[in-house]
């Protein structure tokens, strides 16, 4: 029998296929356009990105002028150096048409010249120097008429300004252009700027009338001044300026860099490492050389000594080549004022020293040659002495104090300074930090993780009892 072609059967067959592939030609269509679409899309994006590489490879370009051109660039040339290198990965991704590749480069470089800048500037406003550390009577006055005030950490100092330290009295003082002075008892100067050499950049200067001074340079040189001379100090040299304004006589040491001194009369002379000019009057003697730090060997960095297991204590060092004594000192502080033992007649390379009462301690030895040249100091090294316990007494369950007192930021960078028990041991994110023997410390952490980061301060007193402390940051993602 032949079917019926209007079968109700075969007419649904029919009915269904004509609608499958109406569906399909539907679902071809919207793909076509979905597929231009997405294509004119990504042609858009690619030109964005195209266009913001190039904008910000122009920015950079900018930046890099304005920060090379702040005040103090030497404090960021790491910083500066990484910013290029990004400008550098952008400018290449660009030139093969990786304008992703291209814009996350140029961001990472923009957002750490702008950090550069904003760091710059926060410094100019915070004048030319700053206290960092105090110890005993030391004074400020700004400009002529002034009033003498006490001062303090964080005090910011102008160009024009005057610091002075009585006879018990010390401070260590960071300049803009990274320069760190330690200022020693009965010092006197004015913080300054000279004329550049050559028409260039200012220079930061003191002008020293009386005393002596202690400072370490960093990317930049520096400048002091005394009524019969001048030295001109490297870049990343350690030196001593003194002078004595009764016998109208200074003197210039290099430790570690160099320095060239320059008389009232014209007089010159180069003083490099481990070096020592005099100057009388008009005239400038010959360099004449230092023996060099001695090295420490006990106790260690440090040291715990109880009372009950001990009364004396050995202080020792190698024996320096050419010394005929060594100067000792031991103090309370590291600005090593008011000592406690302050002598230069060791002729051994040792000293048995007698304990007393507990407390932490700081001690540092140098070198004298057979003409009474005094070398450079060595390191600082402290050590801790503890109470003795009662019978039957358990020992202190007090967690020692932990307290920040200022976290600074620069960029990924962050400056923690903040203070302890006395004693105690203290680490910020499992890495050690070097603290004061008054308590306080100061440690830079740089923090690669992007966005919110946790910083884990933990301090340890002699006991064993632990304190903690967390500061969240933020460092800003690229």
């Amino acid at each position: 029998m032949q079917s019926n072609p209007f079968d109700r059967r075969t007419r649904g067959w029919y009915t269904i296929s004509v609608d499958t592939v109406r569906g399909a030609v539907i679902l071809v269509i919207i793909a076509a356009f979905g597929f231009a679409g997405w294509g004119l899309y990504r042609q858009w994006e690619e030109r964005a990105e195209q266009r913001e590489a190039g904008l910000l490879l122009d920015e950079i370009d900018g930046l890099l002028a304005r920060a090379e051109s702040a005040r103090s660039p030497e404090s960021f040339v790491e910083e500066i150096a990484a910013a290029r290198n990004s400008r550098a990965e952008a400018a290449a991704a660009h030139a093969v048409s990786d304008f992703a590749g291209a814009v996350r480069a140029g961001r990472h470089g923009r957002s750490m010249l702008l950090a550069i800048l904003d760091a710059a500037s926060s410094s100019s406003a915070a004048g030319e120097a700053q206290f960092i550390a105090v110890q005993g009577g030391v004074e400020y006055r700004r400009g002529e008429r002034g009033e003498w005030e006490e001062a303090r950490t964080r005090v910011v100092l102008q160009s024009g300004d005057y610091v002075k330290t009585s006879g018990n009295g010390s401070s260590e003082i960071v300049f803009l252009d990274g320069t760190l002075y330690t200022v020693r008892p009965n010092t006197l100067f004015l913080v300054t700027r000279s004329a550049g050499p050559a028409g260039g950049a200012s220079e930061q200067t003191i002008a020293m009338e009386y005393g002596w001074v202690n400072l370490n340079t960093a990317q930049r040189g520096s400048r002091v001044k005394t009524p019969k001379a001048e030295a001109q100090v490297g870049r990343e040299s350690e030196v001593v300026v003194a002078y004595d304004r009764e016998s109208e006589s200074g003197r210039f040491v290099a430790y570690r860099g160099l320095l060239d001194v320059t008389s009232e009369a014209g007089l010159e002379r180069r003083v490099r490492a481990l070096e020592q000019v005099v100057q009388t009057g008009d005239l400038l003697s010959a360099a004449r050389p230092l023996p060099e730090a001695p090295a420490q060997i006990r106790p260690a960095e440090n040291f715990e000594v109880s009372l009950d297991a001990a009364r004396s204590l050995e202080l020792s060092w190698e024996p320096v080549e050419g010394a005929s004594r060594y100067a000792l000192q031991i103090s309370r502080n590291r600005l090593f004022v008011d000592n406690l033992i302050d002598t230069a007649t060791r002729t051994k390379s040792s000293a048995n020293l007698g304990l007393k009462g507990e407390g932490s301690f700081e001690w540092r030895v140098a070198a004298l040659s057979r003409d009474g040249l005094q070398g450079p100091w060595s390191a600082p090294r402290s050590f801790h002495v503890l109470a003795s316990r009662a019978p039957g007494e358990k020992g202190d369950k007090t967690p020692p104090e932990l307290v920040i007192d200022e976290v600074q930021a620069y960029g990924n960078i962050f400056i923690v300074a903040g203070r302890t028990e006395v004693g105690a041991e203290v680490r910020i994110s499992g890495e050690a930090v070097a603290v004061a023997a008054n308590g306080t410390f100061t440690k830079t952490v740089l923090v690669a993780k992007e966005g919110w980061n946790v910083l884990e301060l933990q301090a340890t007193d002699s006991s064993g009892n632990e304190a903690a402390v967390r500061r969240r940051v933020f460092v800003e993602t690229f």
